[in-house]
């Protein structure tokens, strides 16, 4: 029997598979998978235009300011930047035919409003010519409003659900058109959430200054401050990715509290560097590290390791994230595969990331690694950030690093995953023959 064999079948990881499977049938996580994996198609379009910009910008034939430019991140923008808009209504949606009912595409609906409702209202706004807008802030309705969207879904369809299961609806006649009655019939359901939800988000409001989305990232957030040191964020680079792992933004969560931080670092580093000093390491240098080789949680690896997986979903996602991922993008990887709530592919998405963020320490204290002095907060191919925040060639061994300890995490949890997935598509092909 090999390693993996031995891996595969040891107590913990037959627990852990089963775990997994439970999650797959419950109609709620498996909502939630479909949901995110819906969005896949919107991911890979703005990605795309993303690659695009960032090659152009790269070889000096667009500059971030020209129109051309920023014509090409419009994709992106109204893609990724307005992502949990697409998650809210493919969890209702999926969530709504798990139950077996009716009208999933009217409760998709539903809880994209809603989420709308209680992440971005409408506001007028009075612009320097005195004319006046209505616009809507964004700023929820990327990645950072993620677990909102994750959830407000399956609360919403559990009211409608409720109100059909108790028959609190209005009934039309049978002359009625189908289509007039179910207008009627999904009324009150949409009434009671609406009071619910509007009710909450204002109380919300009132309490912390913050709607909903933004109150569950100040909540999460708090307790990180006290963690920006050496050991401490080894804890917050642990937090970060059990957060993405739930579902929720934990780059933007843990970013909050070491971005500050970590400006003053690299601004400091650049004024050392400007009076012929040697730059100096801080801590949070190493948040970076999570996202050296393919994105958060380094998954140019884990795309490498799909490409060799006998499930037919794994393979197709290896093959559509694989270029994103070299190019820093992880979205397609992370919805794809997916990484959100799956058990099985979280310990090696936690583990793989700590210890490149350790084996990162430990170079920058022998001096191996120079500390960088610029602050790259956009995705470039792969090798590129490392050298040019430090304009040190030594510093491209980081996703080397992190490739490597990757493939050794992922490989082995993937190959347990794949087993899965080739065994559930088996069964829907039985099924369906």
């Amino acid at each position: 029997m090999s390693a993996l064999d031995s891996l595969a079948q040891s107590p913990a990881m037959v627990e852990l598979q089963a775990a997994g499977e439970r999650l797959q049938k419950n109609p709620a996580f498996g909502a939630v998978s479909g949901g995110m994996m819906g969005t896949m198609g919107l991911i890979l379009a703005g990605a795309i235009f993303t690659i695009i910009s960032t090659l152009l910008d790269l070889a000096g034939v667009l500059e971030v300011t020209d129109a051309a430019y920023q014509w090409l991140q419009v994709p992106y923008n109204m893609t990724m930047g307005l992502i949990s808009l697409a998650v809210a209504f493919g969890v209702a949606y999926a969530y709504t035919e798990n139950l077996g009912m009716q009208g999933a595409m009217a409760n998709g609906f539903v809880a994209l409003f809603l989420f709308l409702m209680v992440s971005s209202p409408a506001e007028s706004v009075t612009l320097a010519d005195g004319t006046t807008k209505t616009v809507l802030d964004t700023t929820y309705l990327g990645g950072t409003g993620m677990f909102c969207a994750l959830i407000l879904p399956i609360i919403v369809v559990r009211i409608i659900k409720l109100c059909a299961d108790r028959h609190i609806v209005i009934r039309m006649p049978d002359v009625v058109p189908q289509f007039l009655s179910d207008s009627f019939s999904a009324l009150i359901p949409l009434v009671l959430n609406i009071v619910l939800w509007c009710g909450l988000n204002t109380a919300v409001e009132a309490a912390c200054g913050f709607n909903i989305p933004g109150a569950v990232m100040e909540v999460l957030s708090i307790p990180l401050g006290v963690l920006i040191s050496g050991p401490g964020m080894f804890v917050l680079i642990t937090i970060c990715m059990l957060f993405w792992s739930l579902g929720i933004h934990g780059t933007s969560i843990v970013g909050v509290v070491i971005t500050p931080v970590m400006i003053t670092a690299y601004q400091t580093n650049a004024e050392l560097i400007a009076a012929g000093e040697a730059p100096v390491f801080n801590p949070t240098m190493l948040f970076l590290t999570v996202s050296c080789c393919g994105g958060t949680g380094n998954l140019l690896p884990l795309a490498v390791c799909c490409l060799r997986a006998r499930s037919e979903q794994l393979r197709a996602v290896g093959k559509a994230g694989l270029v994103p991922a070299c190019f820093g993008i992880s979205e397609p990887m992370v919805f794809g595969v997916p990484v959100m709530l799956n058990p099985v592919i979280a310990i090696p998405f936690i583990a793989n990331t700590v210890l490149t963020s350790a084996i990162a320490f430990v170079l920058f204290q022998i001096g191996f690694l120079r500390p960088p002095s610029v602050l790259l907060m956009t995705a470039l191919p792969i090798f590129f950030p490392e050298f040019l925040s430090s304009m040190a060639i030594q510093n491209c061994m980081l996703p080397i690093i992190g490739f490597v300890v990757g493939y050794l995490c992922y490989a082995p949890f993937l190959a347990m995953y794949d087993k899965q997935c080739l065994e559930r598509e088996q069964a829907e092909r039985a099924h369906t023959v």
